[in-house]
């Protein structure tokens, strides 16, 4: 009985047990369930989470980049990626950061692993280069994720192209705003894509139509070669600097100076251009060359002396030597003494017309080429520097050696004579203990090398470089740094080159290249030649009796008749009484001008319905005259004083010759 109860209370515990068992099967079935549902939408959370980031990974306006953290490999990229730099998502997977990077951006991959330590993203400007070589600014931003379970670095670079662009758009504005000379951006072709209101106000057009405009419409003629080749060097990547002469809207030509070169803008290649008027300068430099030119010839003034009188001497001696053999009846020898009366004159006309183009009195003219012989210049140039480098005080200070050559040249001889005098000045400067100047030539191809060396100093290589340049100067403050500058310019505008060589303490030696002239010394225009029954009545007009009457003697026995007057009115009173086929009036006369008494012959002639005789005015002035001034004035022809009795008889027959021409 009593194990019966034990039983029965044994079963009640297990049925109280399997109903406790049974509750928390229940609360473990439904905790389960709980758990499941969970784990279902977790998984699916993560499901979506990286399905949201591939969508956005492939799908992102900018280039991203999976890269490994120790060797920098590309693990994986977006689209955009790849559209962006032009290579293919397995090309690029297989590259390093490094090869996508321009040159000088290197320090990017550095710098981008900076995460690495703290987890901070950083923002960095740096340079990509594309497969087509192009390259792009980019803004890169960095940071480190977990990547397939491992940490890696993501990469995202945003094009700002754009924005550089804008950026240096404010840049040109500022800087068209703030500047002071004219400012053009214009495309490869030279037309304007935007100005300044400097260069608006300098030209004097509207900035609308500068736009429609390009560079050639500004520019005076003959530069289009020098805008060809500037624009092959600006195109090639160089900062041009150069010279230019523009014209206003006004038709004033101003000389620019330009710094020229390549930009973007509008994200198209453009040249940006800087011009600076030169007017000032240019003027400047005019002042201080002919102030340079009046200081070497005031240095030279004891030589002119020396020269002239050397000539004076050969020109007295030589009249008293003539006399004197034409009183012994001995006519050869005292022709000889006349003919070198003739030389002596001659050297003289022809020094004073090289110191006045060296003194610019002719700047207004055209520089005339025509063959001489550089040998009677070089010799000329030597004795003109004679009390530079022969100092009766130190006879041996000095050695000068000349080699006189026998050589015809083309060019403008007084020109070249400045040249030469500069050049012998400058070395007798350069060896102020005294040395040796050596003056010689040699030929080269088609021209002729004048070379003038000192024994001097030398010039420092640095200063070479430089020597041709205005206002450079090693001599310091006593020196315009213009000589050798307007020197150069000379031989550059005469066809020849100019170059040095000097080492310190050996000396220096200048070199003048000078084209070679094919024609013959005495070559002269060709005669026109009269019928040899005619003849020419000739009417000389002058107040110096002198020269009247040396003109009466040569014409003498000659097949011109020569009537002469000493005042104006006389000349134009003979006029009316005799006919003339040429007239040669004086330019200054007491009485009446040249100008005017040009004026009362054309007037005489063209009352009475006739053909005007030709009319030449005569004058010691060495200067340009007016061309619509001689033609108002009825003035046919120029000669300049002085002129020798044979080459006036020459001029009279080709004048007189042109008038009788049907």
């Amino acid at each position: 009985m009593h194990d019966k109860r034990v039983l029965l209370n044994r079963v009640r515990e297990l049925e109280e047990l399997l109903d406790i068992a049974e509750r928390k099967t229940d609360i473990l079935t439904n905790l389960l369930k709980e758990a499941s549902a969970e784990f279902q939408q977790a998984l699916e959370k993560v499901t979506v989470s990286e399905s949201n980031f591939r969508a956005i990974f492939e799908n992102a306006p900018e280039a991203i980049y999976i890269l490994c953290t120790d060797t920098k490999r590309i693990l994986d990229c977006n689209s955009f990626a790849s559209q962006w730099l032009g290579y293919s998502r397995p090309e690029l997977m297989g590259m390093r950061v490094d090869d996508i990077l321009a040159s000088g951006a290197a320090e990017i991959a550095e710098k981008i692993e900076g995460p690495g330590l703290d987890g901070a993203v950083q923002v960095l400007e740096g340079r990509f280069r594309k497969k087509d070589g192009s390259v792009v600014d980019a803004e890169v931003t960095g940071t480190l994720i977990e990547y397939e379970g491992e940490r890696r670095m993501v990469a995202l670079a945003r094009d700002i192209t754009e924005r550089k662009t804008l950026e240096e758009m404010a840049r040109y504005k500022e800087l068209f705003a703030n500047v002071s000379d004219p400012v053009f951006i214009n495309d490869s072709r030279g037309r304007f894509l935007e100005v300044n209101a400097v260069a608006c106000d300098c030209f004097g057009y509207r900035r609308r139509e500068l736009l429609k405009m390009a560079i050639k419409n500004l520019v005076s003629p003959g530069q289009n070669r020098l805008l060809s080749e500037t624009g092959a060097r600006i195109e090639g990547g160089e900062t041009v600097t150069f010279e230019l002469e523009m014209t206003t809207r006004k038709g004033k030509n101003i000389p620019f100076e330009f710094h020229a070169r390549s930009v973007r803008f509008l994200g198209k290649k453009a040249v940006l251009s800087v011009a600076r008027d030169l007017s000032v300068r240019k003027r400047m430099e005019e002042t201080l060359v002919k102030t340079e030119r009046l200081s070497a010839l005031g240095e030279m003034a004891s030589g002119v002396a020396h020269n002239y009188n050397n000539l004076l001497q050969m020109i007295i001696a030589s009249g008293e030597a003539a006399m004197a053999k034409m009183g012994a009846g001995k006519m050869r020898e005292a022709t000889e003494a006349v003919e070198t009366i003739l030389d002596a004159a001659r050297r003289g006309a022809d020094t004073v017309k090289r110191i006045k183009d060296f003194t610019d009195i002719r700047s207004g003219q055209v520089a005339q080429k025509a063959p001489f012989d550089i040998g009677d210049l070089l010799e000329e140039a030597v004795e003109l520097t004679k009390p530079l480098w022969k100092n009766p005080q130190n006879p041996g200070k000095y050695r000068m050696m000349f080699q006189k050559p026998r050589c015809m040249l083309d060019g403008n001889a007084s020109e070249i004579y400045e040249v030469l005098i500069n050049l012998i000045k400058n070395a007798v400067e350069a060896m102020p203990g005294g040395g040796t100047i050596r003056v010689f030539t040699e030929y080269e191809g088609d021209y002729l090398a004048v070379r003038i060396a000192d024994s001097g100093m030398g010039i420092a290589e640095e200063s070479l470089e430089r020597i041709f340049e205005p206002f450079f100067t090693t001599k310091g403050a006593k020196s315009s740094g213009l000589g050798l500058s307007s020197s150069y310019g000379i031989v550059k505008r005469n066809q020849g080159d100019m170059r040095v060589a000097s080492r310190p303490g050996e000396g220096t030696c200048f070199s003048v290249f000078l084209p070679l002239s094919g024609q013959c010394p005495l070559q002269t225009e060709s005669e026109q030649t009269l019928p040899d029954d005619a003849k020419i009545r000739f009417l000389l007009i002058d107040d110096e009796i002198n020269i009247l009457k040396a003109m009466e003697m040569f014409f003498e026995d000659t097949e011109i008749e020569l009537f002469t007057a000493e005042k104006a009115a006389d000349g134009l009173d003979y006029l009316k009484e005799k006919d003339f086929d040429v007239v040669l009036c004086d330019l200054g006369m007491d009485d009446m001008d040249g100008w005017t008494v040009g004026r009362r012959v054309r007037e005489f002639f063209e009352e009475r319905g006739r053909k005007k005789l030709p009319f030449i005015l005569y004058t010691g002035l060495d200067k340009a005259l007016d061309d619509e001034r001689l033609a108002e004035s009825g003035i046919d022809r120029v000669v300049t004083k002085p002129v020798s009795c044979e080459e006036l008889q020459r001029i009279v027959h080709r004048v007189v010759a042109d008038s009788r021409k049907p």
